[in-house]
């Protein structure tokens, strides 16, 4: 009994049949998809698949379903009917192989015994197979003659060869022209791509045509710094200091003698101003940056040519401690961006310049010490000339101390200078003050030669100053004494 169950089961499950072709794209040379072979599939399915089909499957090259009740076909069991249709089959294949035969031995045949009929037009060329006569020398490629023997036409197809050659050289890629790119290597930079000048020390800012200042593209402005002006600080007020008419001990410095009063400090009682103070020195807008290349695709064949070597490299106002590079300007077959100067053959250059600076101050060197300068021209590829080298010695000058000079008419402020008459590059002052006889308190360390003070009115103040610069210290130079008159 379960064996006869199992073979309706059987036979039940073959009463339908899906078959299923799925195609297969391939993208020949003329970059077309096309559909280049199927594959097909069959597989029994239960009466519930077949109820469940759907009421329009798939009829396309990609995939194509069909469904088979097969209760409804009819089993042939005559072997006579079953004979005749595979003869009726092989005949057919026999009659397609017999043309794949004759397709063979008559038009292309595998041992190369017979060659293609008639002419093949290629356009402005021609493959001349029979007709020899009709060619010209300027318009076959390939052509068989008389004795079935195959004539090239050289000079085509050199030139055939030269343009494949050419196109093989030229760089195949997908950028489009005009891209802009970050390239954090040093030039020189990849083929096709070139500097973008425009961005050279700049950060890019998107376009925004609502905004007015960034809705011109390439529009550029903005600063490294910043001083900040009256009308940008915060507002804000000062005290001012008072002295009492009664200095008994003629100091000027007791706390107990002053007091601060807010406002503005009247024009009728100057006796004390606070005085200016701040050192309005700019203030950096920088962010954490991080120096990179901006380049360009352009498309064209990078600029292999080098700029010249910059001439007549020298030194000039040669110090203790720095000295000045001249040199002249280079030439480029497109354009010289640049320069770069280097010591004592580091990798590193002490500065990159641009390309109407011939000059350059070198500062931080040793007293008599020889030093192996370079400068090198740099154009928009990245290409760098041979290096114009200089040996140039520091001197070995004892710096003198210049006289301490002042200027005073009175009131609260003083002036103090000290002319430098010895060109040896910045020499480190250091500037010292005593007040009424007390001891000598050091008040600026600067290469500055200049310096304001503020006095108050009955007090004696003395100045000196000596040069710390470089590991040596001078003597004290003379000395200035000034008494403040308000007067």
């Amino acid at each position: 009994m379960l064996k006869k169950r199992g073979q309706f089961d059987r036979f039940f499950q073959q009463d339908y049949l899906k078959t299923t072709r799925i195609g297969t794209n391939l993208v020949y040379g003329n970059g077309i998809s096309q559909t280049a072979y199927f594959d097909f599939n069959s597989v029994y399915i239960k009466e519930t698949d077949y109820n469940n089909r759907p009421a329009n499957p798939p009829r396309t090259n990609a995939l194509t379903e069909y469904y088979f009740d097969l209760t409804k076909f009819v089993t042939v069991k005559s072997i006579k009917t079953i004979e005749e249709i595979l003869q009726s089959t092989g005949s057919d294949i026999s009659a397609i192989k017999q043309d794949i035969n004759v397709i063979n031995q008559s038009y292309l045949p595998l041992n190369g015994s017979k060659a293609m009929q008639g002419d093949l037009n290629l356009g402005n060329h021609h493959l001349y197979l029979n007709n020899l006569n009709a060619a010209t020398s300027n318009d076959y490629l390939l052509a068989v003659n008389n004795q079935n023997q195959v004539v090239k036409n050289g000079t085509l197809l050199k030139s055939l060869i030269d343009r494949i050659e050419t196109l093989e050289q030229q760089t195949s890629t997908a950028v489009p022209k005009g891209m802009i790119a970050i390239w954090g290597k040093p030039a020189p930079f990849p083929e096709g791509w070139e500097e973008y000048v425009p961005l050279r020390g700049r950060m890019p800012i998107g376009l925004d045509v609502n905004d007015s200042t960034f809705s011109a593209l390439l529009n550029f402005g903005g600063n490294k710094e910043k001083r900040l002006g009256i009308s940008e600080i915060p507002s804000h007020g000062h005290d001012w200091l008072y002295s009492y008419e009664g200095d008994d001990d003629n100091t000027g410095h007791s706390f107990d003698e002053f007091t601060f009063k807010p406002g503005k400090i009247p024009q009728t009682d100057l006796k004390n101003p606070i005085g200016k103070t701040g050192g309005d020195q700019p203030f950096s807008l920088l962010n954490p940056y991080r120096v990179v290349h901006f380049i360009e695709y352009t498309g064209k064949a990078s600029d292999k040519t080098a700029p010249t070597t910059p001439a007549n490299l020298s030194a000039s106002n040669i110090g203790n401690t720095s000295l000045t590079l001249n040199w002249n300007e280079s030439t480029d077959n497109v354009e010289v961006t640049g320069y770069l100067v280097y010591k004592d053959n580091f990798n590193t250059p002490l500065a990159e310049l641009g390309k109407n600076t011939l000059s350059y101050n070198v500062k931080g060197l040793s007293a008599n010490t020889n030093y192996n300068f370079y400068v090198k021209a740099k154009d928009a590829a990245g290409n760098l000339s041979d290096s114009a080298n200089l040996n140039a010695t520091t001197t070995n000058v004892t710096p003198t101390v210049p006289t301490l000079q002042h200027a005073y008419y009175g009131g609260p402020i003083m002036t103090l200078q000290w002319p430098n008459n010895i060109d040896l590059g910045d020499i480190t002052y250091e500037l010292y003050r005593r007040i009424n006889g007390g001891g000598y308190q050091l008040i600026k360390t600067s290469t500055e030669t200049f310096y304001y003070d503020s006095l108050s009115n009955g007090v004696t103040y003395s100045y000196q100053i000596r040069i710390n610069s470089d590991g040596y210290i001078s003597p004290y130079s003379n000395t200035v004494t000034v008494t403040g008159n308000f007067s």
